[in-house]
């Protein structure tokens, strides 16, 4: 398998990196092959800290985020 990006992580960081880089591509016409390689058997396994994610981040990648009812 060929991929133009491989994002290692699938934290908020490399989760808002995949999204961002697919709304450029979009953006611009432009087709883009995104790949996010996660070691744990799903997205949060292994969060340590307890954190969570801050909202604005949330808002800016997905504007429309709760009509969504995500």
């Amino acid at each position: 398998m060929e991929y133009d990006v491989v994002i290692v992580g699938a934290g908020p960081a490399g989760l808002a990196c995949a999204i961002r880089l697919k709304q450029l591509a979009g953006e611009n016409n432009a087709d883009l092959s995104v790949c996010v390689v996660e070691k744990g058997s799903e997205v949060g396994a292994h969060i340590l800290s307890g954190a969570v994610i801050e909202p604005r981040a949330l808002e800016e990648l997905f504007p429309n985020w709760q009509d969504l009812d995500a």
